[in-house]
């Protein structure tokens, strides 16, 4: 069963946030955060993947797509893959743009650290198929008239499960919130 991490902020603190009409979440259920993490997966399809082999870590910006909060991608191969075969500890990010001289506390951003894993799609094409689902590049290949060649392409799908993740959006209380497995 999941938990929650919710920070908890001294008087000083308090004092500023309720200055900056920021109300901090000070309770909240396993459920209410899953849900808001889902919410913000499915608005955003970019993440910037961490993958380390050999004490040499490297991040990938992939366009990704999810089904709940776990996460999947599609690759050709690469550094990554190499990365994965070797160590399957991974983390991404995901984050929204903003600018401090606008509002100073108007990050918003997700952190995920979890164990990956991944299969060529030509070795179980039922399963990648039953991922794709979850996908909207069907819907983009047929759009672009790409579908034939798309097929023809034997692409790893990398599966991501969280272990870790922290949630970040102050204007809406959340205050790196931090769910647990």
């Amino acid at each position: 069963m999941p938990k929650l991490i919710i920070p908890r902020s001294n008087e000083k603190e308090k004092a500023i946030f309720e200055k900056l009409n920021i109300q901090l979440i000070e309770s909240l259920s396993v459920e209410e955060f899953e849900n808001t993490v889902i919410n913000y997966l499915n608005t955003h399809n970019v993440l910037n993947l961490a993958t380390c082999k050999n004490n040499e870590p490297r991040s990938t910006s992939l366009e990704y797509f999810n089904n709940g909060l776990i996460v999947y991608v599609l690759s050709e191969g690469g550094g990554k893959i190499a990365n994965l075969k070797a160590n399957s500890k991974v983390c991404y990010t995901i984050h929204d743009p903003y600018d401090t001289m606008q509002d100073y506390f108007g990050a918003i951003g997700l952190q995920v650290w979890g164990t990956a894993s991944f299969f060529k799609k030509n070795d179980n094409p039922e399963k990648a198929a039953d991922i794709m689902t979850y996908s909207r590049s069907a819907e983009a290949l047929k759009k672009h008239g790409l579908e034939q060649a798309a097929s023809t392409v034997n692409f790893n799908v990398i599966t991501i499960e969280p272990e870790k993740i922290k949630y970040l959006d102050l204007r809406q209380g959340f205050r790196n919130v931090t769910w647990a497995k």
